[in-house]
């Protein structure tokens, strides 16, 4: 592992950690909403870390609704963590929790899952596929030059 993944791994871990501390000793009441809320922004952190650590560099790179797979994941984070908190600390009914965080991350999962299944570089890839496309529709330069020598034979 190189050093730049090391120093990253220590921010996520810090920020975990940090997090949880602050949270568990200023919640007083851990009700239903707060478990839910709770479960989400630690997916939203493990969706960070995924895109982060396991995900190649060439994979990483590619636009998802214009932007990188990363900066989806930090931004799915940054919104989990605001949606997240807010819910934590209503005692409200688990169905008002849990579908905004569902819907959430079913969006999210959307676009991560087809960006990190899809070839390593599609522009190459499709760029292949119309060489060997033009290929087929275009006549052979050797097949010409055998007809023409053909021609001259007879």
């Amino acid at each position: 592992m190189d050093k730049r993944k090391i120093q990253l791994g220590l921010i996520f871990a810090i920020i975990v950690v940090t997090y949880n501390i602050v949270l568990f000793l200023v919640a007083q009441n851990l009700h239903t909403s707060f478990w839910v809320s709770y479960i989400f922004i630690m997916i939203s952190i493990l969706s960070c870390v995924i895109s982060f650590f396991f995900v190649s560099n060439e994979k990483r790179k590619k636009q998802v609704v214009g932007m990188p797979v990363t900066v989806l994941s930090v931004l799915y984070f940054v919104c989990e963590f605001i949606m997240g908190t807010i819910f934590m600390f209503f005692d409200v009914s688990f169905a008002a929790v849990f579908v905004p965080q569902f819907v959430l991350c079913a969006l999210f999962l959307i676009c991560f899952i087809p960006a990190l299944m899809s070839p390593k570089n599609y522009k190459t890839a499709k760029q292949e596929i119309q060489k060997t496309s033009t290929q087929d529709t275009l006549p052979n330069e050797n097949d010409a030059n055998n007809q023409q020598s053909k021609d001259v034979e007879k």
